[in-house]
């Protein structure tokens, strides 16, 4: 028996082997490119995503400041109302404010009076304004309340005319601190005869 020599060709085992590696590199390399398209997309889309919540939460940051206004106005409101209706119920017991000009001769006394208890009496040559807001203090009323007070006077006799205009004058004086005060006016020489 003769030996035979054998030879073994491996030449296209391996250009198969390489063919299969090179596929198996092209491929994984598309399937990295399409996933980093994906992963792209994906990144681009979630950027979009915090954007629009960002711009929600800034959205509603601004409508709970406006809520909080809102709400801060509905409470003044009702407090202004509670002021409202408080002094209503004074005024209807007359225990409201009533500033009372009384002639004298060579001058006159404006007596402020709160629940029929004299708080001051001004007289001409003191600065209304400032005496008035003086007994609006003593009297319990801070700048936010409501006031109503009744001036009183006999416009027949001499010298009204003039203490009225300086009356009239503190009275705006105090309305500029005391924004919701209101009075009225009495004139006791109307309707008599």
């Amino acid at each position: 028996m003769k030996k035979r020599d054998v030879i073994l060709d491996f030449t296209s085992l391996l250009d198969v082997t390489l063919i299969v590696i090179f596929f198996f590199v092209i491929f994984s390399h598309l399937d990295t490119e399409d996933n980093r398209a994906k992963t792209e997309a994906k990144v681009a889309e979630l950027e979009t995503a915090i954007e629009e919540a960002e711009e929600r939460e800034a959205s509603a940051e601004e409508l709970i400041t406006q809520l909080e206004k809102e709400i801060d106005i509905v409470r003044d409101s009702s407090a202004r109302q509670a002021s409202n209706i408080e002094e209503m119920l004074k005024y209807g017991k007359s225990g409201n404010i009533k500033i009372i000009l009384v002639m004298q001769d060579g001058g006159w006394i404006l007596r402020v009076n709160c629940k029929e208890e004299v708080l001051t009496e001004i007289t001409s040559d003191k600065d209304i304004g400032a005496e008035l807001k003086a007994a609006i203090i003593a009297a319990g009323y801070s700048e936010k309340d409501t006031i109503f007070c009744d001036l009183v006077f006999d416009g027949s006799l001499p010298g009204t005319a003039s203490a009225y205009r300086k009356i009239s004058k503190g009275l705006d004086d105090v309305e500029e601190i005391y924004r919701y005060l209101y009075y009225s006016e009495t004139d006791l020489s109307i309707g008599e005869e």
